[in-house]
């Protein structure tokens, strides 16, 4: 990480992002780990998640060399939320107007980060 200068200190968000992007420029690799185990869960409120994808916009806003470079996300989201519909149709299906409502919440704050950045 000292080689590539280490965490960003002018960014508010996505420094683990950046750090592994300028990793991945300089040669570095990046491995899927099978066995690899991890705890990773969040309860957002509508506030909450509406900020979290503005700040993702933002970063992707003022650093466009991270999706020239390593592509867009928006085929991954659209999969997800397909995905997920087609999950809650079978488990939840109360839950889907919550999950549309905050796929849109997702969508509009991360263009609104990309237009504001």
């Amino acid at each position: 990480m000292e080689k590539i200068g280490g965490f960003p200190r002018n960014s508010n968000f996505g420094e683990d992002t950046m750090v592994a992007a300028l990793l991945l420029k300089s040669g570095w690799r990046v491995a899927y780990v099978a066995d690899a185990m991890a705890y990773h869960s969040h309860a957002y409120s509508y506030q909450e998640e509406f900020g979290r994808y503005y700040k993702i916009g933002q970063l992707h806003g003022s650093e466009p060399w991270l999706l020239h470079d390593f592509g867009k996300a928006s085929g991954e989201g659209r999969r997800f939320a397909v995905s997920e519909i087609r999950y809650l149709l079978k488990h939840a299906p109360w839950l889907i107007p919550d999950a549309i409502f905050r796929t849109g919440l997702k969508y509009l704050a991360y263009r609104w980060g990309r237009y504001d950045s």
